[in-house]
């Protein structure tokens, strides 16, 4: 315990000195002050979601690690390729966009100018929940001294570090606690949540989002859970509206789960119900889900080719559209797990990409034991939890549903529900076969760049 408390405290020290180096960086206390703040909110916040020792001290060293591990590489690639916030970006153009509106905005007199204008704008109509957010960040800061990227930034590297105690919390609740700390220390380094805690975009926010989503469903609370998953579903909705109509699929999971608990005698009875009434909610989620493959049928082709060819697929991605639809967009769908691809594209346009080429081959490998241990050898103990099978089937669906935007960074929310599952697969071997399988997967990773050389 004693360690324990030494490692805390020295990883304190340093996020403190973290937090001083932002603020001299960005010339600004703001920019320290919001960097302790979201350290605050982080302890406070795994204090209260865990309940035994052991558990919660480990939330909080993973945390305030990785809190640090990615504040560094955010501030290094912000250093290094940010200039000017209104013109330079380290990745997607959007971040220019996103910044240059949010920081006209926080200059507003009053938070509740800033609320009012976003009840009626058009631009931001589709983000404002992240919109609202930065510009009271930029509104605060420019009161104490200025707006930075830098601050703004410090959100993004809060959740993608959050997501990580997310993330344990629901390996740890199947699994002991060292091998769960094992699995997400593993996920922390070479996911994508390693590359997109340094981009100023909103999906690391919606993916923090439906991990505690995630939880809900994993530990439900009752009646009060339902409660609960509305005020998820309208988050997530104000950040990215897809996403937010798509979130009603866990609400519905939820209410389902809930009712037809043995355990829960008093709902219960009342399952039949329960169970015709959301009958017609969930009608509603068909006819949407039918209006989004027709307009995914529609226009597939320019967004299928236009994603390629900005992946570096080329013409193996011409090869994938001609496949019959539904096919296609499976194929599609299952290579989507692997951008960029090959992997190395993305270091010849940055060196400081290399997180993200790191994650497409991990991924890569995910994927083979999962589906290893799904459909040859059907052994993966956490297929048998309900909860997780309803959560990747929602997983698949957003996965293959968002096909014709090849885009990880907006697939990726419900990328921890996948690894939870591998998890549980890569568990149920043999020490031996998990090594075959590994380079059996990497073996066929690199088949597949033959073969996109050879075509290209």
């Amino acid at each position: 315990m004693k360690n324990s408390n030494a490692n805390t405290n020295l990883l304190l020290l340093l996020n403190f000195i973290f937090a001083c180096v932002a603020g001299i960086v960005s010339v600004s206390v703001a920019t320290f002050l919001l960097n302790m703040l979201l350290l605050g909110i982080g302890l406070l916040s795994i204090n209260a979601m865990f309940k035994d020792g052991p558990r919660r001290q480990t939330g909080v060293v993973l945390f305030l690690s990785f809190f640090l591990v990615y504040g560094i590489y955010m501030m290094v690639t912000n250093t290094l390729y940010i200039q000017d916030p209104f013109r330079d970006i380290f990745y997607a153009k959007d971040s220019v966009t996103f910044y240059t509106y949010i920081d006209k905005v926080a200059s507003m007199r009053s938070i509740g100018e800033i609320t009012e204008y976003y009840r009626t704008d058009f631009f931001a109509s589709d983000w404002k929940g992240f919109a609202w957010m930065a510009s009271v960040l930029g509104f605060l800061a420019k009161n104490i001294d200025t707006n930075s990227l830098v601050l703004q930034k410090l959100p993004v590297v809060f959740c993608s570090a959050f997501l990580l105690v997310v993330l344990f919390s629901m390996l740890s609740t199947y699994i002991n606690k060292d091998t769960s700390l094992h699995f997400t220390i593993v996920y922390a380094l070479l996911s994508y949540n390693f590359f997109f805690s340094a981009v100023y975009l909103r999906d690391v926010h919606i993916g923090l989002l439906f991990g505690l989503y995630f939880l809900l469903l994993i530990n439900r609370q009752g009646v009060a859970g339902i409660f609960y998953a509305i005020v998820l579903t309208v988050l997530i909705f104000l950040f990215r509206p897809e996403h937010g109509y798509f979130s009603a699929s866990f609400l519905m999971a939820y209410i389902y789960l809930l009712v037809t608990d043995r355990n829960n005698a008093t709902l219960n009875k009342f399952k039949i119900p329960i169970l015709i009434l959301l009958a017609v909610p969930a009608l509603t989620q068909i006819v949407l889900l039918k209006e989004g493959f027709d307009t995914i049928q529609s226009t597939s082709e320019n967004y299928l080719d236009s994603s390629m060819s900005g992946a570096g697929m080329g013409s193996f991605g011409s090869m994938l559209l001609k496949l019959p639809f539904g096919v296609r967009h499976v194929t599609v769908g299952l290579f989507s797990q692997t951008l960029p691809f090959p992997f190395y594209a993305v270091l010849e346009e940055n060196p400081f990409f290399f997180p993200w080429a790191i994650a497409a081959l991990f991924w890569f490998v995910v994927w083979v034991v999962l589906l290893y241990t799904m459909l040859i050898k059907p052994r993966n103990p956490l297929f048998q939890i309900r909860e997780l099978r309803f959560l990747f089937l929602i997983a698949a669906l957003l996965i293959l549903g968002a096909s014709s935007n090849a885009d990880t960074r907006r697939i990726m929310s419900v990328y921890p529900v996948v690894y939870v599952l591998f998890a549980g697969g890569f568990l149920s071997l043999s020490i031996k076969k998990r090594k075959q399988l590994i380079s059996a997967a990497l073996l066929f990773y690199f088949g597949l760049v033959f073969v996109y050389a050879l075509i290209k």
